[in-house]
C-alpha cells in the first residue's frame, strides 16, 4: 500500500533489513517465540534443541508474512526440516490450534503477552535464534508527509522514547 500511493506511512513487522525507497525505522524488536499448548510433553524442558522440534507438527503463518520468513530462515540455519506442516493465515487461528495441541508454533512473542500471562500458552525459545524481527514505523522517502501524518509519527516516536526500558 506504500508503494502503491495508497497510505502515507504504516507500522507494520519487518526483518533488519533495508526497503528499497523508504524510510524504516525500528520500533521495537518482536522477537519470534516457540508457543506449546500447557499439556504439550516439550513444556517440561525449559530449553528446547533443534532436535527435540524434529518430529513436531509445526503451525505456521502462511508464506508471504515476515514471520514465516524469517520462521524459514531460522530452520534453514538449524538445519531443521519442516516435515509436517499446517499453514495458517491468522495468528489467532494459529494461537487456537496451539491451545488444542494440534501442534506447536512459531509467534511473535507480543502477539502471545495474554495466554502466555494466563497459561492457556507457554513459550520457549527458538534453538540458535537471533532476533531479527522489529515493529517498524514506515514511509517512503521521496515525499512530504501529510501535517497529520507527521504528527502521528512525532507523537507516536515522543512516546516511545519516554516509555520504560
Amino acid at each position: 500500500m506504500l508503494r502503491n500511493y495508497d497510505i502515507e506511512l504504516a507500522i507494520v513487522s519487518l526483518p533488519d533489513q533495508s526497503e528499497r525507497g523508504m524510510v524504516v525505522t525500528p520500533l521495537v524488536a518482536d522477537e519470534l517465540k516457540l508457543l506449546l499448548s500447557p499439556r504439550h510433553p516439550l513444556t517440561r524442558q525449559e530449553t528446547i534443541t533443534v532436535d527435540d522440534l524434529r518430529r513436531e507438527r509445526f503451525l505456521l503463518h502462511e508464506p508471504g508474512s515476515t514471520s514465516r520468513q524469517l520462521t524459514d530462515e531460522w530452520a534453514g540455519k538449524v538445519g531443521l526440516p519442516f516435515d509436517s506442516v499446517m499453514e495458517l493465515g491468522a495468528i489467532e487461528t494459529m494461537k487456537e490450534a496451539v491451545k488444542c495441541n494440534m501442534g506447536i508454533a512459531v509467534l511473535p512473542r507480543r502477539s502471545v503477552i495474554r495466554e502466555t500471562e494466563t497459561g492457556e500458552l507457554l513459550q520457549r525459545d527458538l534453538p540458535a535464534y537471533d532476533n531479527r524481527r522489529h515493529i517498524c514505523l514506515v514511509y517512503r522517502d521521496e515525499e512530504l508527509l501529510s501535517t497529520n501524518a507527521r504528527l502521528f509519527m512525532q507523537t507516536l516516536l515522543d512516546r516511545i522514547e519516554q516509555a520504560p526500558a
